[in-house]
């Protein structure tokens, strides 16, 4: 019995003393954040289903539209993408350079094999244009399975989709 409040005395000291330690050094938030983009502004156009697309419910019932490109605005910040509304005043330059972002799939309600509810899932496309010519494209699906409505996991798609093209787009070399 001894022998045990020992070495659990000793385990404990020892675990103790290794927290205590200046060996684990405090990363800085500041450390993470990428240097400003000395790229030319980008002018998000107005986000907007593809015209094949069967979405009437969603486009009135779900603000996806609403929650991605105010998701790419937010986003822009955190990644340091320049990135400016389209109804921006300071963005009616004729060389300006676009972002075109469009929804190519939507699911609303998708099931899979052994699920108890069903999820949704989405297929972003963004396009950075310079005079109504491609420069760089990426395309991307994104699902989500963890809110209750289809309004509501969209939304979240949207979220997720905006963090994604303001990170695309503050990766690009588009000059």
């Amino acid at each position: 019995m001894i022998n045990r409040i020992i070495l659990v005395a000793l385990i404990s000291m020892i675990i103790s003393s290794c927290g205590a330690s200046n060996s684990h050094k405090k990363v800085l938030k500041s450390d993470n954040i990428p240097a400003k983009s000395t790229m030319p502004a980008l002018s998000l156009e107005t986000v907007d289903f593809s015209g094949d697309l069967d979405v009437r419910k969603v486009k009135v019932e779900c603000s996806m539209l609403e929650k991605l490109s105010t998701s790419i605005l937010d986003s822009a910040t955190k990644y340091n993408a320049n990135i400016i509304s389209h109804d921006d005043p300071s963005a009616s330059s004729p060389k300006e350079y676009t972002l075109k972002v469009t929804y190519v799939n939507v699911i609303p309600h998708r099931w899979t094999f052994m699920a108890i509810r069903p999820s949704s899932s989405a297929t972003v496309a963004a396009e950075i244009l310079k005079g109504g010519k491609v420069i760089k494209f990426t395309k991307k699906v994104i699902g989500s399975g963890v809110a209750f409505g289809a309004c509501d996991r969209l939304e979240k798609i949207a979220i997720t989709g905006g963090r994604y093209i303001a990170k695309w787009s503050s990766q690009q070399v588009y000059e």
